[in-house]
């Protein structure tokens, strides 16, 4: 990374050095063999390297409230006023700034919460995960982290080439698909098969199998969105969402479940959905291509602990299907399976589709559609050369895809001038929290199939189909870091030094209403996201039942996802520990919420006062542009749904060929 920049002053950046070594101290403890606990956030220089990271991933309103913070932590009034203190931040002993910390930390203003929570998480994540020079990181040896597996020095067999841009540029095609995950990459897959001229479109970069190196945060960096620390405006829900060549199927954890019936069902009754009498031959379609199987879902510690504590409860533990083909179990594909095993759309369609011809350009920001007379007509885009420099790219096209995915698709069709009221709305995340147990025997959750077991026991709570899934998620140190609870950098450290012990259960909720993207002032999305009343009481009836199961797996410490730390330790009464996590409110800011699944943003229905678009996946109001990702799904799909997205891009897919 580059000197901190000049935004932050002098002053300013001394806080927050200070800050950064009160959530991450040195402390002296008796049995240190590691210097773990002697290492403070200031040896390994994350205050410099926050400063420099905050203005690249965060609005700059955010920014100047960051810098308020700093500078107001450091008058003694406002600190009166606010925690009792009458003392400067930088006056205090460790405890004082401790307290402090906390008070903003439990404050009842979400702005106060949110400042901190910003500060916490990107604070945590950097100093568990920063490497310099391919040296491992230093606290990985304390925490038991292996690190990324070897990295496999075989070539990719016909590798990618994508088109070089360098110079403003205008290309003739059938066919423009932008965007390249579940939807774009099955698009141009099968537009390619009919015979079709087709050229993808990509935001992000291009990695082949020996780019991916394992490492969680250079890996994040490059191949998520927003350098992996997107949130919503709120900064109460942290979003992962794929940002590279074959999108979130390239980062993802394999997961490949089929859609519901009765989400199908529901799709056609409540959003005239007439178009799906061939739903089941696309999953099946789709589903041989990507080779989803369960051959490769061996039970890792993690699920085992999954499994054993569900039927312990008497609840049935299912087998997760996997697109993988000769898979190691390495268990870091979400940055990338090196070995080539993860059927991604990168290892399939859109290879098929290179080799017929397709011709992909990466690093490409859409402008916006070029529409004439009510019918798209190509693409106006930004390319990104190999030096970093800018050029024009215009596509002329007979038709054109739009699968940017549910955060980015109706950002292009705003920009493009399309007005339909669901075109941002109706967004749907499947809100997902998590709980975690610690265990006598080593766990080591970024080992084997990280995603192999799943309880679904809770999946229809209203009788409508809306509850929970219980999962489980890798537990890499940064991530790991950030989500954990803080309430001193002792407890933090403590809980951190086990973490090869630690198991979690992630509780993914089938979300009823929606969120909504609008644009910025430069015309980026900003996503807007309050849970429910009904999505939250699902919510927490899963995170009670997956602390019950951590118990039946035999956990000897167990942990609720509250900012401050909710515990129970053996010997522990049981009962008492469950009202307790039941009483807590689930407000913004004030637990960790996370969402790995963007559905329904331009959603498709039987007509335009329902949806975006009709059910052949055509705008309604402009001819031959077409939507083909997450974003058309009439409502939340209930399960990880890169099947169903897949499923619902064949199918317009189709209804492309059967026009053109």
């Amino acid at each position: 990374m580059t000197e901190a920049p000049s935004l932050f002053s002098e002053r300013e950046l001394s806080t927050l050095a200070a800050l950064c070594d009160t959530l991450i101290p040195a402390l002296n403890v008796q049995d240190d063999p590691h210097g773990f606990y002697q290492r403070a956030a200031s040896d390994l220089a994350i205050a410099p390297r926050l400063a420099d990271l905050l203005p690249q991933v965060t609005d700059p309103a955010l920014v100047r409230q960051m810098r308020w913070f700093l500078r107001a932590i450091e008058v003694p009034l406002v600190n009166l006023l606010l925690s009792g203190q009458d003392k400067a931040f930088g006056a205090m002993s460790l405890e004082e700034r401790t307290a402090l910390l906390v008070s903003w930390e439990t404050s009842k203003l979400n702005l106060r919460r949110k400042t901190f929570q910003s500060l916490k998480r990107l604070t945590l994540m950097l100093f568990y995960s920063l490497t310099e020079n391919q040296t491992p990181n230093p606290n990985w040896v304390a925490v038991g982290y292996s690190g990324p597996p070897p990295q496999n020095p075989k070539p990719a067999a016909n590798p990618i080439r994508p088109l070089e841009i360098t110079e403003d540029t205008i290309l003739y095609t059938d066919v423009v698909v932008i965007g390249s995950g579940a939807g774009g990459g099955v698009v141009a897959g099968e537009l390619s098969a009919a015979g079709l001229d087709v050229v993808v479109l990509e935001k992000g970069g291009y990695y082949a199998e020996t780019d991916f190196t394992g490492d969680e945060l250079s890996s994040t960096e490059r191949m998520f969105e927003n350098k992996g620390v997107l949130t919503t405006s709120d900064l109460s829900l942290a979003i992962l969402a794929g940002s590279t060549l074959g999108g979130g199927t390239t980062i993802n954890w394999a997961g490949s479940l089929r859609t519901p019936d009765y989400v199908i069902r529901e799709w056609e009754a409540e959003y005239g959905v007439n178009s799906l009498g061939d739903y089941e031959a696309s999953m099946d379609a789709v589903s041989a291509r990507i080779h989803v199987n369960t051959d490769y879902s061996q039970a890792n510690p993690q699920n085992a602990a999954l499994e054993r504590g569900a039927q312990g409860l008497g609840l049935s533990c299912k087998v997760f299907p996997r697109n993988a083909q000769g898979c190691d179990d390495c268990g870091f594909c979400n940055f990338g399976c090196q070995y080539g095993a993860k059927q991604s759309t990168l290892r399939t369609y859109l290879h098929d589709a290179f080799e017929r011809g397709t011709r992909m350009v990466v690093q490409a920001t859409v402008e916006r559609v070029l529409i004439e007379y009510g019918q798209a007509v190509g693409v106006l885009a930004t390319v990104m050369d190999s030096e970093g420099r800018p050029h024009t790219l215009t596509i002329k096209a007979d038709k054109v895809v739009v699968a940017a995915g549910s955060l980015h698709t109706p950002v292009v069709l705003m920009r493009s001038g399309l007005a339909n009221h669901h075109i941002g709305r109706n967004l749907h995340l499947h809100p997902t929290t998590v709980i975690y147990g610690i265990h006598a025997e080593a766990v080591r959750g970024w080992s084997g199939p990280m995603m192999s077991r799943y309880v679904d026991s809770f999946k229809n709570l209203d009788g409508r189909g809306y509850g929970v899934t219980l999962e489980t998620a890798p537990i890499h140190p940064g991530i790991g870091a950030l989500t954990l609870s803080w309430s001193s950098g002792l407890q933090h450290k403590q809980v951190m030094a086990q973490l090869d012990h630690l198991a979690n259960i992630i509780i993914i909720t089938r979300d009823q209403s929606g969120g909504q993207i609008t644009l910025n002032r430069r015309q980026q999305p900003v996503i807007h996201y309050t849970l429910t009343n009904d999505d939250t009481r699902h919510m927490m009836r899963g995170l009670v039942e997956a602390l019950r199961i951590q118990a039946a797996a035999g956990a000897r410490q167990i942990g609720a996802p509250f900012a401050l730390p909710l515990v129970w330790r053996e010997g522990e009464p049981w009962e008492t520990y469950l009202s307790t996590v039941g009483r807590q409110a689930l407000t913004p800011n004030n637990f960790a919420l996370f969402s790995a699944h963007q559905m329904s943003s331009c959603r498709m229905a039987g007509s335009s006062e329902r949806g975006a678009v009709d059910p052949s996946g055509e705008t309604f109001e402009v001819k031959n542009l077409y939507v083909a990702d997450g974003s058309i799904l009439p409502t939340a799909s209930g399960v990880n749904p890169m099947l169903t997205i897949m499923a619902m891009a064949h199918l317009v897919a189709g209804h492309i060929q059967a026009r053109s």
